[in-house]
Formats: C-alpha cells, sequence, structure tokens
C-alpha cells in the first residue's frame, strides 16, 4: 500500500515537471508561402508552399523548411519580441547589392514573437505569407 502512494506520488510530480518543461521544447509547423526565392543557411528556396517546423529550446530555435515530406533547410535562430502579433506568416529577407535575398526573420501569425535567423546588412524587406489552401 505504501509503494503504490509513493509510485502515485512519483507519477504525479513526473506529470507535473513535464508540463513546466514542455514549452521550453515544444515543436510547431505551420504551412507557408514563401512568396520569393531566398537563401538561408547556405541553401536555396524556391517560391512556394512548405511546412516549416520549429522547435525551441528557449531562447534558441531550430527551423526546418519541408517541401513535401523532403527537408529542404534546417537553420538556428533565436526568439525576439516584436510589437504586435502578425495576422499572417511574415518574413523578412536580407536584400543584397546583387538582388539576391536571404531570408533573415519568420514571424508566425498570431504571434508577437520572430524567428531572427541572422542580422540583416543590406535593405531589408518584409512579405507577409498568403495562407495556403490546404
Amino acid at each position: 500500500m505504501r509503494s503504490k502512494r509513493h509510485a502515485g506520488v512519483a507519477i504525479t510530480g513526473l506529470a507535473l515537471a513535464l508540463t513546466i518543461c514542455a514549452p521550453a521544447f515544444a515543436k510547431d509547423t505551420r504551412k507557408v508561402h514563401l512568396t520569393y526565392g531566398a537563401s538561408l543557411n547556405g541553401k536555396q528556396l524556391k517560391e512556394g508552399i512548405y511546412k516549416v517546423e520549429w522547435e525551441s529550446h528557449s531562447p534558441q530555435v531550430t527551423v526546418t523548411f519541408f517541401d513535401g515530406k523532403n527537408a529542404v533547410v534546417t537553420a538556428e535562430g533565436h526568439w525576439a519580441d516584436r510589437h504586435s502579433n502578425s495576422p499572417t506568416n511574415a518574413f523578412v529577407f536580407d536584400t543584397g547589392s546583387d538582388g539576391a535575398r536571404t531570408l533573415i526573420e519568420f514571424q508566425p501569425a498570431g504571434s508577437q514573437q520572430a524567428i531572427v535567423f541572422g542580422e540583416g546588412t543590406s535593405t531589408s524587406q518584409a512579405s507577409e505569407s498568403k495562407s495556403p489552401t490546404s
């Protein structure tokens, strides 16, 4: 009887610990439409629809872009606070002098935080993603 009570307390404690820690290591996914081709982490992303999956390691984030079931690119980033919620999935690009775009930020729809991939040094350009049909 006593060991069952200790097991119950241990399981309850473990469940509570997992509930508290889960948001710090949460995975999330969005289907997005990248309106411009751009590079990320040295890989080229063509204009199109992608599944974006990220795993938070607060404040660091690992992000993977999928084309269908195939991972196209994985990149590290960090969370940064923004002043307002984005009504749509939004991207920020750095445009080089040659016109090439580099993806430097992704703000998921409904979030006041954005995932920042790198520091833009040229002209930054924001783009909102149109919601793809599922």
